[in-house]
């Protein structure tokens, strides 16, 4: 019996995505300064490929060193080709252990190409049932198309995908995907030295094929072409045949099916080399799959395999529950394995259809209280029935709010011991809500933290999430465009410049053109070389150099570089094909401090300035078209709760009569009235305001003003004369912190120092943390509560939806002729939310798009 029919299998061409990776990223290193643009961008092109294809089996195919039965054809074949950088070498073994300890199968055969591994693999592949899915950046492999195989190949940058079929494909080329190789060999390929017939382009090898079908075709009616093409077909023949047995892939390799089936995941070392490469996204994400594909083992099917009796343990007024749902958080989970505990042992086990929850469970979820292990899932995946958050305990927000600065707040955290089934996880809640209970309720404050703060925060953000943004797609197209055009101008200027085209995202490269090409004096240098991080190239920019304009259009080339591949391209993928809106996700037990983060994708670090920056959030509207973003903005929240904490009166005053406290700091420090308070002096008072709150050094101040180190000093020591209570509040929260073992805002989240990481060679900074964090953190705090009194306020009213939270801001979608209220009742919502020995206040803006907010 043929257990593969009907099966998938993703062919991977290894060396070609590696490549385009390599080339579309800008520099990326780990923190040992291991470059790792290749590896990310291939992982991440592999990981968007498999979400969308859902393949059975996964092989990544890479060339083998040394010649091919090619160079038997032609010995000149790939003769001057560039050397690969180093920076992509080093990475390519890196990779191929990673995928090995991802369980991904990697092929390697000597003597023939990944193209003619993939493209044997997929003829043989079809003949039984299997249907294929190839991976590539390269052309070539467009000739296997036929019935059960498509090729998705990068578009632009290394998000935006085109998937062929044959029918596709002979649309958009006009000719059959068999004549491929002829189309190639007409035009030749440079690159592997492939020479074609010289004179013919593009365009005339489609009119060719379109209308001849092969190159025999084409010879046979060689006397209906134009005369200058007969000339040239004439005289190129050899040429043209020799390139197409050059480009015709190999389909009758002897290959084997155990030859692509995958391994388990080696996870003690895949985790171990995501570390030390810092790819945190990526190990995030096969950690969430494994634990996934651990947890639904039995392999249940809907109305299958259930176990225990649901009606009796719904008796019960309390239940652990454990949910492990399937599909794409927030909008997409569509069925779940759900488990619920009593404490008594009895439990019931079953896969539910998120389309099709028992009425019974349902009903019982209205009322009774529940622990879970991932209240903000659990809440994605039953919606409306879940219950409110004063029936539920969750187990992440408890280990979150005892272990802030913890990788994870999961089972793996909490649990007594290693467990897999996903009744043994449910049962171990109980003992979680006991133990984590007790522990939180040591903590004066964390426990009504946790009930009034924690736990209803999660409804409003999934509220958030669902309703989602709008992304207007011409806009993007057109934005996407623009970059690439003058991405492409400046690379050009720089290649006519330095007198050589370089790999700009290469910094050996940039090196080698700054210091030795060009001559310009090296600033800084590094165990790999001279440096050309953005402070050497802005010094270069400083100076009066005859080619001042390169390093100058090489910041301007990572800057739109980093525009097109870092936000661009992600918010366009991240276009959900069901709504046509982006759903990002907003973690709330992710940061040390208590403030929101945001990923999938990340909708709080938009880019703030420049017209590529505003061009880009145009196109980020409301959901609903005829409606309005409305944004209310906390002014200056952590100076007002700096002042509330240390109590200095000169600060409360400020903002109690709703003074400029920037121009009040600067005519105490500096001695001057406030009226004779220069713009420059301002900027010192704004400067030092901010920096006494990140612990900022007399050195760090003179690096960020431009002035001496000792000036600097100076100025601190002034300012601490100034505000005496200011100094008073940053040594006696440190001493605080470390008699207690941690820091603690004002509504009693806590931070164990003992628990943060930091740099051993850093030794101010948990003195920075510890002053910080309840200054960082109580305003971290105010913002969600914030958003919980926005749901409630707006509960019930259709026209009002809260979509982001950035920072000390809030983001609302209304209706446009309602947007004057609204803009009032956001405003009175946030100053009210919390209450503090000063005021708060908001600022509030409006507009058609996240530009004007």
């Amino acid at each position: 019996m043929n257990t593969l029919k009907n099966k998938t299998i993703l062919l991977v061409d290894g060396h070609a995505l590696a490549f385009r990776a390599f080339y579309a990223l800008p520099e990326l290193t780990a923190p040992d300064g291991t470059p790792t643009n290749a590896i990310l961008g291939f992982v991440n092109m592999m990981f968007k490929t498999i979400d969308e294809c859902h393949p059975d089996m996964t092989a990544v195919i890479f060339d083998a060193p040394g010649k091919t039965f090619r160079h038997d054809v032609y010995p000149e074949y790939k003769m001057g080709r560039r050397p690969t950088p180093e920076e992509y070498k080093i990475q390519v073994p890196i990779l191929l252990e990673l995928l090995r300890a991802m369980g991904i199968k990697v092929v390697v055969k000597d003597g023939v190409e990944a193209d003619d591994v993939i493209a044997s693999a997929a003829c043989g592949a079809t003949r039984l049932g299997v249907n294929v899915v190839a991976l590539t950046s390269d052309k070539d492999i467009l000739q296997v198309l036929q019935p059960g195989v498509r090729v998705i190949r990068p578009k632009k940058g290394i998000t935006i995908f085109t998937e062929y079929n044959e029918i596709t494909f002979e649309e958009e080329w006009g000719f059959a995907p068999t004549a491929m190789p002829d189309y190639l060999a007409l035009l030749g390929d440079s690159v592997d030295n492939i020479p074609g017939v010289p004179g013919v382009g593009e365009k005339t090898a489609k009119k060719l094929l379109s209308q001849y079908k092969s190159l025999e075709d084409i010879y046979d009616h060689i006397e209906e072409l134009k005369p200058g093409l007969q000339k040239k077909f004439s005289t190129s023949k050899e040429l043209a045949f020799k390139s197409r047995e050059l480009i015709r892939l190999k389909c009758d390799l002897p290959l084997t099916v155990e030859e692509f089936v995958q391994t388990d995941v080696d996870f003690e070392t895949f985790e171990n080399m995501c570390r030390q490469l810092g790819l945190n996204k990526i190990l995030e994400r096969v950690r969430n799959s494994t634990h996934h594909e651990s947890e639904e083992q039995p392999q249940l099917e809907i109305g299958e395999a259930v176990e225990g009796d649901l009606e009796k343990v719904l008796q019960e007024k309390e239940l652990a529950l454990y949910c492990a749902a399937e599909g794409s958080y927030p909008m997409d989970l569509n069925r779940a394995l759900i488990v619920l505990r009593a404490q008594n042992g009895h439990f019931w086990r079953g896969v539910v259809e998120a389309q099709h929850i028992p009425d019974s469970l349902s009903k019982w979820l209205k009322t009774g209280n529940v622990i879970t292990s991932d209240y903000k899932t659990t809440q994605a995946f039953f919606k409306e029935e879940v219950p409110l958050h004063d029936h539920v305990w969750d187990a992440q927000v408890a280990h979150y709010l005892l272990h802030p600065d913890a990788k994870s707040h999961g089972p793996e955290q909490w649990a007594a011991e290693a467990v897999s089934d996903p009744v043994d996880v449910a049962g171990q809640l109980w003992r979680v809500q006991n133990e984590l209970g007790n522990a939180i309720s040591h903590y004066s404050g964390l426990e009504d933290l946790m009930r009034q703060v924690e736990l209803p925060i999660v409804p409003v953000l999934w509220k958030m999430e669902t309703w989602g943004i709008g992304l207007e797609k011409k806009t993007f197209e057109g934005l996407d465009t623009d970059l690439e055009e003058r991405i492409a101008d400046i690379e050009n200027t720089i290649a006519e410049k330095g007198g050589e085209r370089i790999n700009l995202n290469s910094p050996k490269q940039v090196a080698w053109l700054l210091f030795e090409k060009l001559q310009m004096p090296p600033i800084k240098e590094t165990k790999t070389g001279y440096s050309t991080d953005v402070t050497v190239l802005e010094e270069l920019v400083k100076m009066d150099l005859p080619e001042k304009i390169v390093p100058e259009l090489i910041l301007e080339h990572r800057e739109l570089s980093k525009m097109r591949s870092g936000f661009v391209h992600p918010l366009m993928s991240a276009v959900n094909e069901k709504t046509g809106l982006i759903h990002g996700t907003f973690e709330s037990t992710s940061t040390g401090t208590g403030r929101l983060s945001s990923r999938d994708p990340n909708l709080q670090n938009l880019p703030a300035f420049g017209q590529w920056s505003t061009r880009l959030k145009e196109g980020l509207v409301p959901r609903h078209e005829g409606n309005v973003y409305v944004a209310a903005d906390y002014s200056q929240v952590e100076l007002r709760v700096l002042a509330h904490l240390c109590d200095e009166k000169r600060l409360k005053s400020a903002f109690e009569d709703h003074r400029d406290v920037h121009t009040e700091t600067a005519s105490w420090v500096f001695n001057v009235e406030p009226e004779l308070v220069t713009p420059e002096l301002r900027r010192f008072a704004k400067v030092i305001n901010f920096g006494i709150l990140y612990g900022m050094s007399s050195y760090g101040l003179a690096a960020r003003l431009g002035i001496g180190q000792q000036e600097a000093g100076d100025i601190i020591n002034k300012y601490f004369k100034a505000l005496p209570k200011v100094k008073d509040y940053v040594e006696e929260s440190y001493k605080e912190a470390r008699q207690r073992g941690y820091a603690m805002t004002s509504f009693g989240r806590i931070r164990p120092l003992n628990e943060v990481s930091v740099n051993p060679r850093d030794r101010g900074a948990l003195k920075r943390i510890a002053v910080n964090t309840p200054i960082q953190g109580t305003a971290a705090d105010i913002a969600r509560m914030a958003m919980i009194k926005f749901f409630h306020h707006f509960e019930g009213r259709k026209n009002v939806h809260l979509v982001l939270q950035i920072h000390d801001s809030l983001v609302c979608e209304c209706a446009a002729e309602e947007r004057e209220g609204i803009e009032k009742e956001l405003a009175n919502v946030m100053e009210s939310a919390a209450k503090l020995s000063v005021p708060l206040k908001v600022e509030t803006k409006w507009g058609k798009s996240l530009a004007n907010v």
